[in-house]
């Protein structure tokens, strides 16, 4: 029971429009099931054929009306197994459609034997496609099933036997759903997982900003972006006198000086600019589209908030020393940090 409605809530937290239902769907493997399942259709058409021959309602032109649906679900099958990237999930749903229309035409010719053949598109459209679209092909498969009673009268007996094997297809479904919604879910789960992973193998634990690996990725992705004609300019900040704080007041004090200096700088830079804790007490901003000039007023603003509003651990206030460095024409990424750097290590106190 526990297990049911486990599946159930998954059916329920899957993305409700198509196009992300797709994307969290192993689709290379649902083409390649659906050509199995067309060479399985095929197989099974053309073992019927001879024990029920599809004669009765147009003659001998029944033969070329089974063999060309035999022929359609084989190419089909090579089409999803040979090239599966090239087709779409709109154009298998249409696939779908297309082995329905061709089992009520096998019907219509050969008769009764051939609608279990129904169960097919049923149990792959439920494990393949989401609900919205999966409704309407049940719908198409009991137009399909209920043909015969409309072309050869009214027949009590077989239209129980319709009904009842409705339910039982339908009913096998809605477990093919169930159980594709799980591992859907369970894929989605994975993929969050994964995200959620890469990102905090891309932050500092102590301050929450970018850590020098998202610094690394994100100089590297701006720096491509500066060489068309575009500004760049890196600032690099540390600590005033850093290791006296730790030695006179602990590290614990260090480390909430820290914090409160990366949250300080992260709210008062443009929301453009990206932060990071570069490595110890260093800190680092890219700043896209800006030159020297703007980020000496951006570095200003950053030196008035800091000691306003960052609890100093002793009398003196918390201050940083800054370097800053413009990417110049034939620049790599790591010539802009050592720019930075010579400039900070040039930098004059603040006290």
């Amino acid at each position: 029971m526990t297990s049911t409605a486990s599946r159930i809530e998954a059916l329920r937290r899957l993305p409700r429009d198509a196009a992300s239902f797709y994307e969290i769907s192993d689709m290379d493997m649902v083409r390649r099931f659906g050509g199995v399942l067309w060479i399985f259709g095929a197989f099974v058409t053309a073992v019927l054929l001879p024990l029920w021959p599809p004669t009765e309602r147009i003659g001998g032109g029944g033969w070329a009306v089974g063999a060309g649906i035999v022929l359609l679900s084989l190419v089909s099958a090579v089409v999803l197994l040979r090239w599966p990237e090239r087709v779409t999930p709109n154009a298998l749903l249409v696939m779908t459609y297309l082995a329905v229309a061709t089992l009520a035409l096998l019907v219509w010719v050969g008769g009764h034997p051939y609608v279990p053949l129904f169960m097919i598109p049923i149990l792959y459209v439920a494990a393949a496609h989401p609900p919205r679209r999966v409704l309407p092909v049940f719908v198409a498969v009991a137009a399909g099933c209920a043909g015969p009673l409309l072309y050869d009268g009214w027949d009590s007996e077989f239209a129980a036997e319709i009904v009842a094997e409705l339910l039982l297809w339908y009913s096998l479904g809605l477990v093919a759903m169930l159980f594709s919604a799980t591992v859907k879910l369970n894929r989605l789960t994975l993929t969050a997982d994964e995200q959620e992973a890469s990102a905090l193998a891309r932050r500092d634990a102590l301050t929450g900003l970018g850590n020098r690996r998202a610094f690394d990725e994100a100089l590297a992705r701006v720096v491509v972006g500066a060489r068309r004609a575009d500004r760049l300019t890196l600032v690099i900040a540390d600590l005033d006198d850093f290791k006296s704080i730790n030695d006179t007041y602990g590290h614990l004090e260090g480390d909430r000086c820290l914090r409160e200096v990366a949250a300080v700088i992260a709210k008062t830079v443009r929301p453009s600019d990206a932060c990071f804790r570069w490595g110890g007490d260093e800190f680092a901003v890219i700043m896209p589209s800006t030159d020297t000039a703007q980020a000496e007023a951006a570095v200003g603003r950053i030196a008035a908030a800091v000691p306003a509003q960052v609890a100093p651990p002793g009398e003196d206030p918390v201050s940083l020393r800054y370097g800053i460095a413009e990417i110049q024409p034939g620049m790599e990424g790591q010539d802009l940090v050592a720019a930075a750097d010579l400039a900070l290590m040039s930098a004059p106190s603040p006290r």
